[in-house]
């Protein structure tokens, strides 16, 4: 497909990428995975952590955004099943260049022909469209095109690049109920400010009777290098917020021993409770917009 010239092809951590660039700043996105690796704001530090040791391909890709799609970690799946879905694992191209202009500039992806994600997700349609201008926004659109309901999971698995994990203020999250992994998936309720400790693995949702007051909005404080990241999500009652602490990345091979503190991930999901019962011809888009203040 001929790419307008603010879409440029370029090598980027060992990966075959499209740059998207307009004046609000430079996107850098991976084919392998659709995976999105980069992004600096204009005037601005890199939003995304891109782990040094990430493991080549056809390994999944350690940081920016991974798609994890059609399933969240192996929720309602057998324990063999591949952690966080095949989709992040595939070769994905180029669909369609929605916009262009030194403003905006937009673009759809979709999963090259592969047999083992026919097997895995039948009759599942999946997209991936990614804008950049003055805010990224990324929207993760599923179709059923099959004659049985499918239980979707998924997440972009955004990993935020900070001055120090253990100073990160989280805001969006009080009052919220979650699931804790490190406990055994056991049930609380977020009642003071998020603080890191030691470790964290959570599934945050709306409460059954949040109706309209949910907002999915969040932000990420680093107070190290005076910024907050926002993230309003599209499609999603749920968000993960997870970071290994210092023993967990000791166990990670794609991870530095140390680089637990150089990042911190919330994630646009629907995971735990907020799974989508996808009925045939049905379809759903999870979405998030972010940007800097």
């Amino acid at each position: 497909m001929h790419l307008p010239p603010q879409i440029t092809r370029l090598p980027h951590a060992g990966h075959n990428c499209l740059q998207l660039k307009t004046r609000h700043g430079t996107a850098i996105l991976a084919l392998h995975g659709a995976h999105l690796l980069s992004w600096v704001p204009t005037g601005q530090r890199e939003v995304f952590w891109l782990s040094p040791q990430s493991l080549p391909e056809p390994a999944a890709i350690r940081g920016g955004v991974p798609v994890c799609w059609p399933w969240f970690a192996r929720q309602g799946m057998p324990a063999d099943a591949l952690q966080h879905g095949p989709a992040r694992n595939l070769p994905w191209q180029v669909s369609a260049v929605h916009a262009s202009s030194d403003d905006e500039i937009s673009l759809s992806l979709a999963p090259c022909a592969d047999v083992s994600l026919a097997a895995l997700a039948p009759d599942l349609q999946v997209s991936l469209q990614l804008t950049l201008g003055r805010t990224l926004r990324q929207t993760l659109h599923t179709r059923n095109l099959g004659t049985q309901t499918f239980q979707l999971t998924q997440a972009l698995h955004s990993y935020f690049a900070v001055s120090h994990a253990a100073q990160m203020g989280i805001e969006g999250l009080d009052g919220l109920p979650y699931r804790d992994k490190l406990r055994g998936m056991a049930a609380d309720i977020q009642q003071t400010p998020f603080v890191l400790d030691q470790a964290c693995d959570r599934i945050y949702h709306a409460a059954p009777d949040a109706g309209s007051a949910f907002t999915g909005r969040y932000a990420l404080a680093d107070a190290g290098w005076q910024r907050r990241i926002v993230m309003q999500t599209r499609g999603s009652r749920s968000v993960v917020v997870w970071n290994p602490g210092s023993e967990g990345a000791r166990k990670m091979a794609d991870v530095p021993d140390d680089g637990w503190q150089d990042y911190f991930c919330i994630e646009a999901a629907n995971a735990g409770p907020d799974v989508i019962a996808l009925a045939p011809g049905a379809e759903h888009w999870l979405g998030q917009t972010l940007s800097i203040e």
